[in-house]
């Protein structure tokens, strides 16, 4: 059998104009974080991949696409390689695993094997144009909730493992001193109308005795998972998502997380159990579950509690179990080639 690799393509992040920034200050931005790589989680989870791989015997590679830019906002082992290269290096044995929404990438690439990776699925309409990755040379698919493999059995034939997210937990884990009571945290750069909207709808007397902390980033992943212990609830407004790493992070950080699933939350916040959820767009509905958690600190510290909780299942233990088992079976690699294929 040969010693396939795996090319995980990672794709530039354009820039994008993040709300409540005039001209200036978006093109300031764009300056200063020139030939960078803005955090983004699909990228943390493809470079994870390759990590996990790599120390397992397997050969898997991260490739840049679209430009040069550096990874630099988690620690992480893998060296990535420019597309040009990749592109000289792949031969038909090889895998390719690409972003949902940039099949075309995958075309100069001789790999018989190609993977898309469905961690957004409200992406792959707008990848795949009316076609289908069948029409792209694809021959199977990969997802990192049940959410994603769902929507994606309705829209294809093509096999789709699930590998879901794992996190640091020792990174990620709850402050040795309780967060300021009443300290809201949320994101700027996922739908921060619908944020500010939840918190005008609070009465004044819910809103005056609470703080409102605005992150606007980049951070590290270190420097947010300090932000997510700093807060006795985080706010989050991130909708359509595939996963969502942030409020699970922020479990099992120790805050009480309110807000939209997103689709793909929804295997994690569960409503009135481990968050408080309201449905997407709703800011109604997301101030009126801000203003519960506010006021009543027992439901708070269940939801506290419940979150932690859950956020212990998804280790990195699980994800590389997940990952060991696509591979092996999907690569057609056994123990004795470098990695164990797992039922």
């Amino acid at each position: 059998m040969p010693n396939r690799r795996f090319f995980y393509l990672v794709p530039k992040g354009g820039p994008f104009r993040e709300e409540g920034e005039n001209r200036l200050q978006y093109w300031l931005r764009c300056w200063r974080e020139r030939g960078q790589q803005r955090p983004s989680g699909g990228v943390k989870v493809m470079y994870q991949h390759c990590d996990i791989l790599n120390r397992n015997g397997f050969v898997a590679i991260p490739v840049h696409v679209g430009g040069t830019f550096s990874v630099d906002w988690f620690p992480h082992e893998s060296q990535a390689i420019s597309e040009a290269k990749a592109r000289r290096e792949c031969t038909c044995d090889d895998v390719v695993i690409c972003p949902e929404v940039i099949p075309t990438v995958t075309a100069p690439f001789a790999a018989e094997r190609k993977v898309a990776f469905v961690q957004g699925w409200s992406l792959v309409d707008a990848g795949l144009d009316g076609g289908n990755y069948e029409d792209h040379g694809f021959t199977g698919l990969l997802a990192c909730s049940q959410f994603n493999r769902e929507y994606m059995a309705k829209r294809s034939t093509l096999p789709c493992p699930v590998i879901r997210n794992g996190i640091d937990l020792t990174l990620f884990h709850p402050p040795a001193v309780p967060a300021e009571p009443r300290r809201v945290l949320y994101v700027a750069r996922k739908n921060l109308a619908d944020a500010l909207a939840a918190i005008d709808s609070l009465p004044e007397q819910i809103r005056s005795r609470a703080t409102f902390v605005e992150h606007r980033g980049p951070s590290s992943e270190r420097e947010m998972a300090d932000y997510y212990r700093s807060a006795d609830v985080f706010l989050w407004t991130g909708y359509p998502e595939g996963f969502g790493l942030p409020p699970l992070e922020a479990m099992a950080c120790g805050c009480a997380v309110v807000g939209f699933t997103g689709g793909g939350g929804d295997e994690f916040m569960r409503n009135g159990s481990t968050a408080l959820t309201a449905p997407d767009g709703d800011t109604t509905a997301l101030g009126k579950q801000l203003g519960r958690i506010l006021q009543d600190d027992s439901l708070k510290d269940a939801i506290r509690t419940a979150g932690t909780a859950i956020a212990q299942e998804y280790t990195f233990a699980r994800m590389e179990e997940d990952i060991l088992s696509f591979a092996g079976t999907y690569a057609g690699k056994t123990a004795s080639e470098g990695g164990e294929a797992r039922e």
